[in-house]
């Protein structure tokens, strides 16, 4: 049930963000846990391998679990590539 709920509000955070919002991409071959802190929520999620996750937040902090938290606002996109985050 918890599974449930956390997926549905995932979904909603994720259509709810606007255009233009930041981006996340695992480039790495493995799936990672995330926590997004935005608007004074936190909301856990996970990115597979190799995908990409459109319109995360307008800004937020991403922390992606075993490997760092950085903070991402506007059209940035933080990509995670051989176990370390970076912004293009």
């Amino acid at each position: 049930m918890k599974r449930m709920l956390t997926l549905l509000v995932t979904l909603l955070f994720v259509q709810a963000a606007p255009a233009g919002a930041v981006s996340l991409r695992n480039r790495d071959a493995k799936p990672y846990n995330l926590i997004i802190h935005a608007n004074g929520s936190r909301i856990r999620t996970s990115i597979q391998p190799n995908t990409r996750k459109e319109g995360v937040c307008r800004s937020c902090k991403i922390e992606v679990e075993g490997v760092g938290t950085v903070e991402a606002s506007g059209s940035e996109t933080v990509v995670i590539k051989e176990g370390k985050l970076q912004k293009e």
